[in-house]
């Protein structure tokens, strides 16, 4: 096997001594002075030195060595060796990641960026603008491209260069189409300053879609034009068109960036924002990190986005094993609490664009597929920055022998957490670190699904994707660590983050997001008197309509249709109403969902998920409100078996007899206007992006200072687009800031039969009566008519006030 040292240029200090002369090409053996072999015992290592010197890579060789081998003369070993591993055009088993580089310090921060289609697992020749399919040898690893012969006319295949491997998107494994950022999956990494300008030169190459970006996690204090909501906040960037963001690095932390217009963001269009800021503001500092990494986790299916949505849209997911065939059907998948976990059926999982696919006996698919790799040195402290861009599932993250520590979610700072583990879901982030303190070695970073693998009967093995923590000092091969075994015994297995309250396994402690602290004293905003306060409840969950009864996301029972121009420019026109007649009473309607707060008010959103759609058929959703950071002040569960499974709803949320559950309010009155017991009104986490139990509700609260169209949704992006979604409407049209000048409008056109016929007729219709008082009255009378004409509009151009 090959392995790639590409941070440093000298052999691993565990071998003992090295023979100048053998090359390994092909299989091959040829005599070479710039390429040495280091031997230990029995076994040889062929190190291979480029010519930029770049990488040093190895294949092992199973030798008949003599013994005094070691001790042997540079440059005069003859060996004979049977070699077991790759050909030379082979890729690396890992991929370092790059840590994270901290930028100068400056005022404005500019990128161009180019959006276009691109294919995994190709090879793309940038003179031809062509690209070829790359096959990678299941038995030995080999990389080659498919290439046709004119003479014989055939396909065939050909070796690739090194060069060549690493400008292939490798994935899972499997070719599939994707749309990216200048090429790079994932998207290119954003790193700013906090209150510097960020300008993003935006060009979309591709076909026949637009497309638009948003800023998760950045507020748009003041230019919610630049939000990035394709027809919330700005028309789409449509095919040949150039966009600007600009704005302000407002928040600092981890955030991300991501396609906010169909299902985009599923094909890749994707990547990390990382605002930079001091930490002078903790009243504990962080520990000197020796480097940060950015590790994104996303599942990732066979096919594009846009299939994999049509298939849950008609409800065939079922059939995902393949449409023909008839002795296989999907059952659903089901977390610890017995609830759903989501529409689609997993098939890889990706972290920063690596991972392999495995079958239903655990055995991976594509084993030469590059995994990610985060290099460390012992005895130093890392920090690493995580961020779900997961179409629907959750992963449960932990590092193999090592004890996490939690200190930011959603870029907020959060008071030291220990933790095994923690539990992102799609539109999350949350940094933490660890401490090298483990043996020098190689241990798996698992990012595994929650879900209980196909029959829900018991826990059984999830799904899983991972990466390779690494240590210098060990030799480069692929873990065969565990992760850590919670029992009773254990002093910490906290899972953080769970979307119920108990795991089932009762040696496993969940803390749920709620029960994390601010590191200082928050500033949880209270009403000055009764009538500055608003409390909005808001149900996502599933609906059906009376003759539609299957499950259609919604919010409030009310499938989000987006409007035909952007509401951010030109207000309400746009809007598809909700009308009483429409959506009267609990009827489940589609239309352009939204509710109005006033600025200056303290807002509190009761966020549930009950009622139809709910319950062992419900799935927890990740929800995420724009234009604002919120304070998680309470969390309500649903009530659970003893085993942990779900039982029935919250009944803190007064359902009455209704199916539906809409727009309810507390069981008790005395908790009205922000009264309940057991809100954390000292130090309460603050995010952007929570989960809300099936079941269960999340009390949230913050201040409407930020006037604006804001979109809030379930982040899991099927049930986005399919209409969990509404915008809240902060002010009005006058309270909010204009979008600057020349700014893109859209929208809607409709015309009668009488204005097509006049325009139809356009200027011609001028022409058309001067050539016939010509015909009629001679050349001198049309002449005097067009001179007459031009008099009256001097005249009229002369007198003008």
């Amino acid at each position: 096997m090959r392995y790639v040292y590409s941070e440093i240029l000298k052999p691993p200090s565990h071998l003992h001594s090295f023979v100048r002369g053998i090359q390994c090409v092909g299989g091959r053996f040829t005599l070479t002075k710039h390429d040495c072999c280091f031997v230990e015992g029995n076994q040889a290592f062929i190190g291979c030195i480029f010519a930029d010197f770049a990488d040093l890579l190895f294949a092992r060789l199973y030798c008949y060595v003599p013994q005094t081998l070691a001790s042997m003369s540079m440059g005069r070993a003859v060996v004979l060796c049977v070699l077991w591993c790759t050909a030379a055009a082979t890729q690396e088993a890992f991929v370092n990641s790059i840590p994270v580089p901290y930028p100068p310090r400056q005022d404005l921060y500019e990128f161009n960026w180019t959006v276009e289609h691109w294919e995994t697992m190709f090879l793309y020749n940038k003179q031809r603008e062509a690209g070829t399919p790359v096959i990678i040898d299941s038995l030995t690893g080999a990389y080659s491209k498919r290439t046709y012969n004119g003479s014989t006319k055939s396909c065939e295949l050909a070796d690739m260069t090194e060069e060549e491997i690493g400008q292939v998107t490798t994935a899972d494994g499997y070719h599939r189409r994707t749309t990216l950022i200048n090429k790079q999956f994932p998207g290119p990494t954003i790193i700013v300053w906090k209150g510097a300008q960020v300008a993003i030169h935006v060009t979309n190459k591709l076909i026949q879609e637009g497309v638009s970006i948003h800023w998760h996690g950045i507020t748009q204090q003041n230019t919610p034009w630049m939000d990035g909501v394709g027809s919330v906040s700005q028309c789409p960037i449509n095919p040949g068109e150039g966009f600007t963001y600009r704005f302000i690095a407002s928040e600092g932390g981890t955030h991300w960036w991501h396609a906010h217009l169909g299902t985009f963001r599923t094909d890749g269009l994707y990547g990390a924002l990382i605002v930079l800021e001091d930490d002078n503001s903790l009243e504990a500092p962080l520990p000197v990190f020796g480097e940060e990494f950015v590790m994104l986790v996303h599942d990732w299916q066979r096919e594009d986005s846009q299939e994999t949505y049509l298939r849950v849209e008609w409800e065939a997911t079922r059939f995902s094993h393949g449409y023909g065939d008839i002795n296989t059907c999907r059952t659903r998948l089901d977390q610890a609490d017995g609830t759903d976990i989501g529409p689609v059926h997993f098939t890889s999982g990706l972290i920063n664009g690596k991972g392999r696919s495995y079958d239903d006996n655990d055995n991976a698919e594509n084993r030469f597929v590059p995994l990610e790799k985060f290099s460390v040195v012992g005895n130093k402290t890392y920090r690493f920055r995580v961020i779900s861009a997961a179409m629907v599932f959750p992963f449960r993250v932990s590092v193999d022998q090592h004890e996490l520590t939690l200190v930011a979610t959603d870029g907020n700072m959060i008071r030291e957490q220990r933790a095994e583990s923690f539990i992102i879901n799609t539109g999350e982030r949350y940094d933490f670190y660890i401490t090298t303190n483990q043996p020098a070695g190689n241990y798996w970073i698992r990012a595994d699904t929650i879900e209980l693998h196909e029959d829900g009967d018991a826990v059984t093995r999830q799904h899983h994707t991972e990466a390779i923590l690494h240590y210098e000092e060990a030799p480069d091969v692929e873990p065969t660590s565990q992760r850590k075994s919670c029992t009773d015994d254990n002093d910490n297995c906290t899972v953080v983050n769970c979307p119920f309250r108990q795991y089932g396994d009762a040696s496993i402690e969940c803390l749920p997001v709620h029960e994390l602290r601010s590191p200082v004293n928050q500033s949880v905003p209270i009403p000055e008197s009764a009538d500055r306060f608003e409390e909005h409840f808001i149900n996502f969950h599933f609906a059906g309509s009376d003759k539609n009864p299957g499950q259609r996301s919604s919010v409030n029972g009310h499938r989000f249709v987006p409007p035909s121009s952007p509401p951010q420019v030109t207000g309400d026109e746009g809007l598809m109403p909700c009308t009483d007649e429409l959506c009267g009473g609990e009827k489940y309607c589609d239309c352009s969902y939204h509710v109005t707060i006033t600025p200056g008010n303290v807002v509190q959103m009761v966020l549930y998920n009950m009622g139809s759609g709910a319950g062992l058929a419900g799935t927890a959703h990740p929800v995420h409100i724009h234009g604002h950071h919120f304070y998680v002040l309470d969390m309500g569960f649903p009530e659970y078996e003893s085993n942990g499974r779900y039982k029935s709803q919250n009944p803190d949320i007064d359902c009455g007899t209704s199916d539906r559950c809409n727009m309810k309010r507390w069981l008790d009155q005395a908790w009205e206007g922000g009264n309940k017991p057991g809100l954390n009104l000292l130090d309460p986490p603050q995010k952007d992006t929570v989960i809300v139990p099936v079941g269960g509700y999340v009390v949230v609260r913050f201040t409407a200072d930020n006037p604006g169209w804001w979109f809030v949704h379930c982040h899991i992006e099927i049930h986005q687009v399919e209409g969990m979604a509404m915008m809240i409407r902060e002010g009005t049209d006058g309270q909010m800031n204009p979008p600057p000048p020349g700014f893109p409008t859209c929208g809607e056109f409709d015309w009668s039969s009488e204005e097509f016929e006049r325009a139809k007729k356009g200027y011609s219709s001028f022409w058309s009566h001067t050539l016939s008082v010509a015909a009629g009255g001679g050349i001198g009378a049309a002449v005097g008519f067009i001179v007459g004409l031009a008099l009256g509009i001097i005249c009229c151009t002369l007198v003008r006030p």
